[in-house]
């Protein structure tokens, strides 16, 4: 499911980059939706995360080893790789430009797109790694869980729904035009991350009862996308829908784990990927061709990866001494 929800953004990104309107489904595009899906299996497995290992300096540390070592890699791709290649300055201007140093600052969540002459006359100019503004969104809905659970608010699981719901009645009844738009994405977004935390820790009620499940919710989407209120209904949707069934078991869904997780890969080469692609054949290639070359290209990327980079250093994740003891929960090494 994260691997489908990381093809949605690069699949959305793919118009955008072209110079082409992204499609949308009830007012969202297909990247937005790839987004949601993200925020919702994050809350659900870093809450499960949490639970299984309530204890703040392992919860941050796999958090670290689970975003930074991958991300440091792209960067350094992007920078010292694609950046020397496609740059119109002389190389030893480009790497003694303030601004290309300045590029590393991603590493503390300070975003930077740019790198100084790259990618200047290509339909979206300039843009060296587009999707990379959602990461710091995820460290903050990290951040609240790690609040959360130290005040053992998920040790009283019906206070997290409570909180969730508060926050979306403040969410969806604030003039959001006066918070600025990086504010509204992060409670957006911290919502769907809200919902999958309560799918963990309800999933008790609900993990034998989809089918029920599945219809209460398709009726309150149906009556919020009935008073086009597009929004709710794709938080009342999405989370659910991803979550119950990524956490099906079924023969096909299974076999997509065999290559590694590929997904964080996809979602941080993809965006560069496809502006080197667009750069080196000037507009040439037709949308089909462009997008297949993309995926695959972006593919190979996020496989050296997984096994390269992510694989390796998540085995240096500490363990409480209970998880030594005991067999791996499935799913669990995701999870953490």
């Amino acid at each position: 499911m994260r691997l489908f929800a990381a093809l949605l953004v690069l699949f959305s990104h793919q118009y955008a980059l072209l110079g082409q309107a992204e499609p949308a489904v009830a007012g969202m595009s297909f990247g937005e939706i790839g987004v949601c899906i993200f925020f919702s299996i994050s809350g659900y497995l870093v809450t499960q995360s949490w639970v299984s290992d309530p204890h703040p300096f392992r919860f941050a540390a796999k958090r670290f080893l689970r975003i930074w070592p991958g991300l440091f890699v792209a960067i350094c791709f992007c920078a010292l790789v694609i950046g020397p290649l496609a740059t119109t300055l002389p190389l030893l201007e480009y790497l003694r430009s303030p601004e290309m140093h300045g590029y590393f600052a991603l590493l503390i969540m300070k975003m930077r797109f740019n790198l100084p002459g790259v990618f200047l006359d290509i339909p979206y100019p300039r843009a060296l790694n587009g999707s990379l503004w959602t990461i710091p969104l995820e460290l903050s809905c990290y951040a609240a869980l790690l609040i959360a659970g130290m005040l053992r608010v998920t040790n009283f699981r019906w206070l997290m729904p409570a909180i969730v719901l508060g926050l979306a009645i403040h969410f969806f009844t604030t003039d959001r035009s006066t918070v600025g738009v990086i504010a509204n994405y992060r409670m957006q977004y911290g919502l769907f991350f809200g919902f999958g935390a309560c799918m963990w820790l309800f999933r008790d009620i609900w993990t034998n009862r989809r089918i029920t499940g599945a219809v209460l919710l398709l009726a309150g989407t149906a009556i919020a996308i009935y008073a086009q209120k597009y929004l709710i209904a794709s938080l009342l949707a999405i989370p659910y829908a991803s979550i119950a069934f990524g956490t099906a078991s079924t023969p096909v869904a299974r076999r997509f784990g065999r290559f590694g997780d590929v997904s964080y890969g996809v979602y941080i080469y993809a965006f560069p990927v496809q502006q080197t692609v667009i750069w080196a054949t000037h507009g040439r290639l037709s949308f089909i061709e462009y997008l297949a070359t993309s995926v695959l290209a972006t593919l190979v990327l996020a496989y050296l990866s997984w096994h390269l980079v992510e694989a390796p250093t998540l085995k240096l994740k500490p363990r409480s001494k209970r998880s030594l003891a005991s067999p791996p929960v499935h799913g669990a090494a995701t999870a953490s």
